[in-house]
């Protein structure tokens, strides 16, 4: 009777041991906000497509919201990660406990075209180039972009406000202005449209804080195994990004729901912006932080440092073996 019971015993210990180790493992539900489809922030979207965040034991949901609203929301902890890095930074020099921990695009990604007959920097002096309003973060990349291609802006051209990507392409097309700044798509409908490249932003910019993920410093300091599981996925979207060009496009082409020749077209558009470890130099930074003091009018005395925390970030390269 004992050995019985023994038995019994030793049987129920073995299957209580096998319905803890078949237990469901539960996902963390993740939200990801953007303001708009743009390949600027593509590694996040290839690591949700990829299931490289699903391998993490994540269970992510991408929303688009507003900038203005999706601030707000890390703050109160709606959202969990927003793709907006400005309005970050402009949230932080004003006080607000935001940290950025992870960048995919180290470099703007759009574009100087020029209007009808103009393909060269030379060709714009004395010329009207379009923004979309003043004291806009597209006005003082604009003006970034002059200066890098040898223009004075304050006394090489003129200035003025037009509107959104939409209307600048048409301001464009009707000689309104000569150049505009566009992004990737408007780039392409207007190569389409026989207008010229002056020069891809990237080219006179070489660093800026353009897009990745920031989060809540609290998330950082009391979730960190959370922030290390979203870092290693990014990281590995970023790699697949850089090393696999059909895969990109197709997703590009599916999630982005563009034509084929313009997925591509879009890729290589882009691929120069991106980082290539995740990371952004400090340079970038302060110039993300000149254009947020003088956009949002932020006084607050604060160093790049204090606007990122790329330490579990490192942590996931050294965990991916990624130098």
């Amino acid at each position: 009777m004992k050995l019985w019971h023994r038995y019994l015993a030793t049987v129920t210990i073995s299957l209580s041991l096998v319905a803890v180790q078949f237990q469901p493992v539960y996902a963390e539900k993740v939200i990801f906000a953007y303001p708009s489809p743009s390949t600027s922030f593509l590694p996040l979207v290839v690591a949700h497509q990829k299931g490289f965040l699903d391998a993490e034991d994540l269970q992510p949901e991408m929303v688009q919201i507003r900038p203005a609203v999706a601030v707000p929301g890390l703050s109160n902890g709606s959202i969990d990660y927003t793709t907006v890095l400005g309005s970050t930074i402009a949230a932080r020099m004003r006080g607000a406990p935001l940290v950025i921990t992870v960048v995919f695009a180290d470099r703007p990604m759009d574009f100087l075209i020029g209007g009808k007959g103009i393909t060269s920097a030379k060709e714009l002096k004395g010329k009207t180039v379009g923004i979309s309003a003043l004291g806009s973060t597209t006005h003082y990349l604009t003006v970034r972009v002059l200066k890098g291609i040898g223009l004075d802006p304050d006394k090489d051209v003129t200035l003025r406000a037009v509107g959104d990507e939409g209307l600048r392409l048409q301001a464009l097309s009707t000689g309104l202005v000569q150049a505009a700044l566009l992004g990737s798509q408007g780039a392409i409908q207007a190569q389409k449209d026989g207008l010229a490249m002056i020069i891809a932003a990237a080219d006179a910019i070489d660093s800026l804080a353009f897009s990745g993920l920031s989060t809540t410093i609290t998330k950082v300091k009391e979730n960190p195994q959370q922030v290390k599981r979203v870092m290693r996925a990014a990281l590995k979207g970023i790699r697949y990004v850089l090393d696999d060009k059909p895969g990109t496009v197709d997703l590009i082409q599916s999630w982005y729901k563009l034509e084929r020749s313009i997925a591509a077209a879009s890729y290589d558009l882009a691929l120069k912006s991106f980082s290539r470890n995740g990371e952004v130099h400090n340079k970038g930074i302060s110039l993300s932080m000149e254009f947020a003091s003088t956009s949002s009018k932020t006084n607050k005395e604060m160093s790049p440092g204090e606007m990122v925390d790329f330490n579990l970030l490192r942590e996931a390269r050294k965990e991916l073996n990624w130098r």
